[in-house]
């Protein structure tokens, strides 16, 4: 449930916005480029929607993930082929990889309509992006650009997601991980999730059902 219960989160501030203070809709989707780091639960949960797409727009999917995950694979603070981040890696060599990959449409933005092609399973940073997050009475992140259009920053407060209520969140999808014997805090991308090696092993006991086709 901890995925519904970001979207819990967003709702409950959306609510609080007056006519003309929310861009977000479907097809905006400035927020879709840039990848960024999500946990293994999100990951797993993203590939097996991703994974039961038609064979046509998924094999799509892939190929766009490949090419991102290759195109960054010198800078990437971790195992490229496995696709799981460094939980050592230093702020320097994860902030040289997301400035890499800040202009790389999602693998999964499908496009000219501007949709999430796996809109049910997508992770919590995307279902709370768009308002502002806050701790007290401070802004952590501002909101996009395209909300609260020359709003003051009280306005952005009132409006802003609560930075502990989202910790909960991420402590309860830590929670699923341990749970499941993954490993805890580890993250990768939505590309990697995709392509990693690592993501085949971790889900196999999880997803699979009924006999395995032998491969040719």
């Amino acid at each position: 449930m901890a995925l519904e219960d970001a979207d819990a989160l967003w709702a409950a501030q959306k609510d609080r916005l007056r006519p003309g203070e929310l861009a977000c809709r479907a097809g905006c989707f400035g927020c879709c480029v840039g990848l960024f780091a999500i946990s293994l639960p999100e990951a797993l949960a993203l590939r097996r929607a991703a994974f039961a797409l038609p064979e046509h727009v998924r094999e799509g999917v892939h190929a766009r993930a490949a090419r991102a995950v290759a195109r960054s694979a010198q800078v990437f603070p971790g195992d490229p082929g496995l696709g799981i981040l460094d939980p050592e890696r230093v702020e320097g060599a994860e902030d040289a990889f997301f400035e890499a990959v800040r202009a790389t449409a999602c693998p999964v933005l499908d496009l000219p309509s501007g949709r999430c092609l796996v809109y049910a399973a997508r992770p919590t940073t995307c279902r709370t992006y768009g308002l502002a997050l806050a701790s007290g009475a401070e802004l952590v992140l501002p909101a996009c650009e395209l909300n609260l259009p020359a709003a003051p920053p009280a306005r952005s407060l009132e409006t802003a997601i609560d930075a502990a209520r989202l910790a909960a969140v991420d402590q309860a999808l830590a929670d699923l991980a341990a749970a499941d014997g993954l490993p805890a805090g580890a993250e990768t991308t939505v590309a990697h999730a995709l392509t990693g090696a690592a993501f085949e092993k971790l889900e196999r006991p999880r997803v699979r059902r009924g006999p395995v086709r032998p491969r040719p």
